[in-house]
């Protein structure tokens, strides 16, 4: 096993990098000022992989099945609960699943390599009956229950469902309680086969660990997972017809606003960290709370602090969604329509203004690096070799003019919808 090492002098960090013969990627971070270790292992399966081509046969499952085969990875073959596992080696773990990824994690301050045994221990191995799928359907129609009661949920993904209708993308990440119901054992087995081999997941470790002693426990698994020759694609999801002017009713003291657009523009695979960074940046100067548009409109009372800006950039779709609250959800919907489709004209969309922003996204990157859980779940590494420790470097490259240029290549092709909740 080559252990290759990287010190990202801006952020004080050394980072070991790995990749077994099996495939699982790896990342060491080893931090001796902690007490805490974190230790995350990451399945390239999220809610989007519904479609996706075998060996170039086309498969199609369920809505929501990447996040229920994470619920059923907790259970071993024996029927025992993998949290009670964790909790009897001193540690905590948790798991979610997001539009592109399922993660598993712990956290703990003893037992680090005995920890880890068990994570991978935990998805290599899969256990279903039609009873135990059974009773899981139903925990996880009750969790599908709780989001639709929530309005900031609803909000998010209504909007999505206009930008993408009739796509995965469009369905809740948890499923449907229809598409639950469709889930069946071949369904799980196939998936956890597929997308839950080494060559498809990243582990990463972080805290205050040996990194020989993690690196046997490596060697060993290594050794027990074999490597394979199959291939695995993702079909990009489908760009079908926007859904305009759609509203519901929910009980909402203040009206909801959602504004999406939705990227038509190609990305390249290595570009995707970087034009997400260039989005982020441009938008924060357009409506972030250091923008004119917010200060003015926060005086006024139009608007308040619930303003969110949510970025998602994958090879395969690429996403902005601003949420907020305001008693003039029509009014405000068309100012800051307009004022995207002439961003370039924007007057906060300036160089002393982008430097504020930069200054402010690299403070919050350092802060957050302070904590252990924060770097863990948020660490990402892309096809070039690069990780999101490389933000201050690629930060410091990006000019005004290059944002200028990205946004024509986003916004001049985008489509872009509104959805507001209104109160009952």
């Amino acid at each position: 096993m080559k252990i290759k090492e990287k010190y990202y002098e801006a952020v004080g960090e050394r980072v070991c990098f790995t990749k077994l013969s099996n495939g699982l990627t790896v990342h060491l971070i080893p931090k001796e000022d902690y007490y805490e270790t974190y230790g995350i292992i990451t399945a390239k399966f999220g809610s989007v992989d519904t479609r996706i081509l075998v060996n170039g046969v086309e498969k199609k499952y369920p809505a929501g099945i990447a996040h229920f085969l994470e619920h059923k990875l907790f259970e071993d073959e024996k029927g025992q609960d993998f949290l009670k596992r964790f909790v009897q080696l001193g540690s905590e773990s948790n798991a979610f699943t997001s539009f592109t990824k399922t993660s598993y994690l712990f956290s703990t301050t003893s037992k680090v390599t005995e920890n880890i045994q068990l994570l991978l221990e935990m998805v290599s191995k899969a256990s279903f009956t039609e009873k135990t799928i059974s009773k899981e359907r139903e925990i996880i129609q009750q969790e599908i229950g709780m989001y639709q009661d929530s309005p900031d949920y609803q909000l998010f993904f209504g909007a999505l469902e206009q930008l993408y209708p009739a796509t995965s993308l469009a369905d809740d990440i948890a499923g449907t309680k229809e598409s639950i119901a469709n889930i069946t054992t071949e369904n799980l087995h196939e998936n956890f086969d597929l997308f839950y081999h080494p060559s498809q997941m990243h582990l990463l470790v972080i805290g205050n660990f040996d990194v020989d002693s993690v690196c046997q426990v490596l060697k060993d698994y290594e050794k027990e997972t074999p490597r394979r020759s199959i291939k695995l694609e993702r079909i990009p999801v489908e760009k079908n017809e926007v859904v305009l002017n759609q509203s519901s009713r929910m009980n909402v003291a203040i009206p909801k606003l959602a504004i999406a657009i939705r990227g038509n523009d190609l990305i390249q695979k290595e570009e995707t960290f970087r034009y997400k960074l260039m989005l982020k940046l441009l938008f924060s100067m357009m409506f972030g709370w250091t923008s004119q548009r917010f200060q003015s409109l926060y005086e006024a009372g139009k608007i308040d602090n619930s303003l969110t800006l949510e970025v998602e950039v994958e090879e395969l779709f690429h996403f902005v969604i601003l949420t907020m609250d305001t008693q003039e959800p029509v009014s405000v919907s068309h100012q800051f329509r307009k004022s995207i489709r002439q961003f370039e004209k924007d007057p906060d969309v300036n160089q002393e203004h982008l430097d504020t922003i930069k200054s402010e996204m690299f403070g919050d990157f350092l802060q957050g690096l302070n904590s252990l859980e924060y770097s863990a779940t948020q660490f990402e590494y892309f096809s070039d070799g690069s990780t999101s420790y490389d933000l201050p470097k690629i930060l410091q490259s990006i000019s005004l003019q290059d944002i200028i240029r990205l946004g024509h290549q986003f916004i001049d092709q985008a489509e872009m919808i509104d959805y507001m909740i209104f109160s009952k």
